[in-house]
């Protein structure tokens, strides 16, 4: 039976506009013209019965239909990617390297490796929690997950996780508190503060989260500070105080009602992870594989 596909042209034509937010990038990458680009995506948006795309005066950006099919297609384009090197090649058996923030290494990462090693046993992965930059004298890994913080010459980067920070607190925490908890009984409980060391990391924190509730600005004390929200989490655990944090950090502690969250106020993460390949990387077939997987994971419920 004959696959019924969009047009392929027209499918390479917009992973390469999806990534660049330009059709004249994706034009010269490709070798066309922009208004070839163009032409295909009219054919696509056809096929698809939708706008992929919100044309602008300064550029082009994706609708949210457009946003998750280009996640999708760029994971099947590093599938067919790593097929065909590996058609060419066998797996050259060398760990795929991957440089991440700690906390989401030890909170996100890390407790998804078991599905991935059920599916690639013949893969290995080498993972260093270490902070964001890396010196000359480092080699580059061969994949890197930290907050987004603009681009970089020579490294592809897709978004991978955006998230809400949401407040959470111990269950004898959160029985101490009144019947219907607004946000002014938590100006008087001890707040947990995420105090990021790095320069350039940096998310709302408990003013803003107080501010989306109603109240203005206020100057809060909170009686700990940790500079990684995986230590902030701990500390939360053991009743130390509520802590505002990542939701996705935080999925199954919630699930299993180890933490609560009682205010239901949240404020969307100002800085996502994203995922960083350096482009020489994306011809080994086991990186392309590990970083579909990821981008993958990354669309998943938490």
């Amino acid at each position: 039976m004959a696959r019924h596909l969009p047009p392929l042209p027209a499918l390479r034509a917009f992973e390469a506009a999806a990534r660049h937010l330009s059709f004249a990038r994706a034009g010269a990458e490709l070798g066309v013209t922009p208004g070839a680009v163009s032409h295909h995506m009219k054919q696509l948006e056809a096929w698809v019965d939708g706008p992929l795309f919100e044309r602008r005066a300064n550029g082009v950006v994706l609708t949210e239909t457009g946003r998750v099919f280009a996640t999708r297609i760029a994971s099947i384009f590093d599938q067919i990617t790593a097929a065909s090197v590996a058609a060419r090649s066998p797996l050259h058996g060398t760990a795929v390297t991957v440089r991440c923030q700690f906390s989401l290494a030890t909170k996100w990462l890390a407790p998804r490796l078991g599905r991935f090693r059920a599916t690639h046993p013949d893969i290995s992965v080498a993972v260093f929690a270490l902070p964001h930059r890396w010196n000359a004298n480092e080699p580059d890994p061969d994949v890197a997950i930290y907050h987004g913080r603009g681009t970089v010459p020579g490294m592809r980067q897709d978004l991978l996780i955006g998230g809400r920070q949401v407040v959470v607190a111990a269950p004898q925490l959160v029985a101490a508190l009144p019947p219907a908890p607004t946000p002014a009984d938590l100006l008087s409980r001890p707040m947990i503060k995420v105090d990021f060391a790095e320069p350039g990391w940096h998310d709302e924190g408990w003013e803003a989260w107080f501010a989306a509730a109603g109240f203005g600005h206020l100057e809060l004390r909170p009686g700990l500070t940790f500079n990684l929200t995986y230590l902030a989490i701990e500390a939360c655990l053991s009743g130390a105080g509520f802590a505002l944090v990542p939701d996705f950090l935080v999925a199954q502690e919630l699930a299993s009602g180890r933490l609560i969250d009682p205010f239901g106020i949240s404020l969307p993460v100002r800085q996502p992870y994203v995922i960083i390949t350096p482009e020489a990387s994306l011809t080994r077939p086991e990186v392309a594989i590990f970083r579909s997987w990821v981008l993958a994971e990354g669309q998943l419920p938490a």
